[in-house]
């Protein structure tokens, strides 16, 4: 009786190897991006000032962001003067809640000012470019007018009609600047290397100085700032995704599919803005020389 095992030929030898191991191997290759969601990094481009209505569209995306298992990381692209206190409250506060789900970084583009900055320091890190403006930390607010008595209006309290007096809006206001300084100093650590009585006269640093005070983690561009969340999330082969569209959807402010990245207009971002509403701003405003 002869032995098969002399009849395998080389041939019969390659087949069996292509069919048990080469072929299962491609297949897995094929099938895996199909069955495993390819890692991603959800981008929120804050290029505007911080409002009730632009913080809402903020929020909707961190949100999403947290609640999709692929997204796996946050890039926020800042061009922003900043907005009202307590929106940029608001959103610093959304953010350090949205770091215990996954890696938040923040990289600006222009412009990080006030509370853009206020809210980009709540980020893992922060990178700019060598010509990005940082900083203005401080508070604007418009003053209440001096009380006065109208026979025809009855009120329950003399700074009922006011708010309150002037020297309390002033308090009011240096709290929410020390509040604001406090929230830079927590969040930069040991990092930051400008005492807060520097912070408090409200400058606007390039990105270079931003990086010597340790506002900044470092100059990069921001692809490269796309690498650095996917290095704290631990992910390789990544791909990133605007959140915009995906956290409105088709019945949202635009429809699915035809998002485009907003245009940036620096003359506007720049701009001194007119007929703001009574209240307290972390906001930067350039005042004139000779102001």
């Amino acid at each position: 009786m002869q032995d098969n095992g002399d009849n395998r030929s080389p041939l019969r030898l390659i087949l069996l190897f292509l069919i048990v191991i080469v072929v299962p191997l491609a297949i897995g290759l094929y099938m895996a991006p199909r069955l495993v969601p390819q890692p991603k990094i959800g981008v929120i481009r804050l290029n505007y000032e911080i409002s009730n209505a632009t913080a809402f569209e903020f929020r909707e995306q961190l949100i999403y962001a947290r609640d999709d298992p692929s997204i796996k990381a946050v890039v926020i692209v800042i061009n922003s003067p900043g907005g009202t206190a307590s929106d940029s409250e608001d959103l610093y506060m959304d953010v350090l809640a949205a770091r215990q789900d996954l890696p938040v970084v923040a990289t600006v583009d222009f412009l990080a000012a006030s509370g853009a900055y206020y809210i980009a320091s709540a980020a893992d890190a922060i990178y700019a470019k060598p010509g990005s403006a940082i900083g203005s930390i401080g508070v604007i607010s418009s003053l209440p007018e001096a009380p006065f008595l109208e026979e025809e209006v009855l009120t329950t309290g003399p700074y009922k009609s006011f708010g309150g007096t002037r020297d309390g809006y002033v308090r009011r206001a240096e709290t929410l600047k020390f509040a604001f300084l406090q929230a830079v100093a927590n969040g930069r650590g040991e990092k930051l290397n400008a005492d807060l009585d520097l912070l408090s006269r409200a400058e606007i640093f390039g990105g270079v100085r931003a990086l010597e005070l340790g506002l900044i983690d470092g100059i990069i561009s921001t692809s490269e700032a796309f690498d650095k969340a996917a290095e704290l999330a631990g992910i390789r082969g990544y791909e990133t995704v605007e959140l915009y569209p995906l956290a409105f959807g088709e019945d949202g402010p635009v429809a699915f599919g035809t998002y485009q990245v907003p245009a940036i207009n620096q003359e506007k971002l720049w701009a001194t803005p007119a007929d703001l509403p009574p209240g307290l701003y972390y906001r930067y405003i350039e005042l004139p020389a000779n102001h």
